[in-house]
């Protein structure tokens, strides 16, 4: 692949054992960058998928991306055991993607439990978020902090509002944390994506990418789930438009398709087309 063009990564398989090798070794074939998802069932006993990965890497030329664990505990959470353990769950990961040569890891934002307002919350995420780009620095690892869809009243505006998250990267201040933009979250939530590439292309160091019809209520009535994760074309976001905003940003970071792996092959096709 050439210089100017964008640099495709898929999302890797959710499976483990014989499915996630089987899995990992197809998407090794259709792109030279796959994300490594640290959520479960990935958060234990994973070793053997780890080496599996390392050897990839190695023999395939194979590269990585991460994204750390947020299915368990809260990062802003008022028992402070339970924020250490979720914070030290993110480090764990950023210990796996060291180990697997990753450079970048994406991070979920905290959010708010019940939609309950508090103020001491933002203060927490604060320390959580310098704590993981402390010690991701210590081993030359971006951590970028990504936009969620605003689909319920737990996802906060500062957890799905572009501008709101880049305050609070610029609260962090520390180089290797920036943003993971989400293309597909931000059209559910109604964000100018293309504004935020051209506004923010200092600080967005990955792109996600998958499609939607919009508004969560408008997904919901057409597929059932409020942020369906589409292949992007299916859906209503201007992709052609998106790649040549990244062009002219000089974007130069992965932009990661999240789609089902079955529909993989037929989305790289289709965002090389604009390529």
């Amino acid at each position: 692949m050439s210089n100017n063009k964008i640099k495709i990564c898929v999302k890797g398989s959710r499976k483990t054992g014989q499915i996630f090798f089987r899995e990992t070794k197809y998407l090794a074939t259709i792109s030279d960058c796959i994300e490594i998802d640290f959520n479960y069932p990935h958060d234990s006993h994973f070793e053997k998928e780890i080496k599996y990965l390392k050897k990839l890497r190695n023999e395939n030329k194979i590269n990585f991306t991460v994204h750390a664990q947020y299915l368990s505990g809260s990062l802003n959470d008022f028992n402070e055991k339970i924020r250490q353990e979720t914070v030290r769950q993110v480090l764990k990961s950023i210990d796996q993607a060291a180990a697997i040569g990753v450079k970048i890891i994406t991070l979920h934002p905290a959010l708010e439990p019940y939609g309950l307002k508090t103020e001491k919350r933002k203060e927490l995420e604060l320390i959580s978020y310098q704590e993981i780009a402390r010690y991701a620095a210590k081993k030359k690892i971006k951590v970028g902090l990504e936009n969620e869809a605003q689909t319920c009243f737990w996802f906060p505006d500062r957890a799905c509002l572009i501008n709101q998250l880049i305050e609070t990267i610029k609260k962090v201040n520390r180089k290797n944390f920036g943003l993971t933009l989400d293309i597909g979250h931000a059209n559910v939530t109604g964000e100018d994506y293309l504004a935020a590439i051209k506004r923010h292309s200092d600080i967005i160091f990955h792109i996600h990418a998958h499609d939607n019809i919009g508004a969560a209520e408008k997904n919901i009535a057409k597929f059932k789930r409020p942020d369906p994760h589409l292949s992007p074309g299916k859906g209503d976001i201007d992709w052609k438009m998106v790649i040549a905003t990244l062009h002219k940003s000089c974007f130069k970071g992965y932009f990661e398709l999240e789609c089902e792996i079955k529909d993989l092959e037929e989305a790289i096709k289709y965002i090389r087309s604009f390529n």
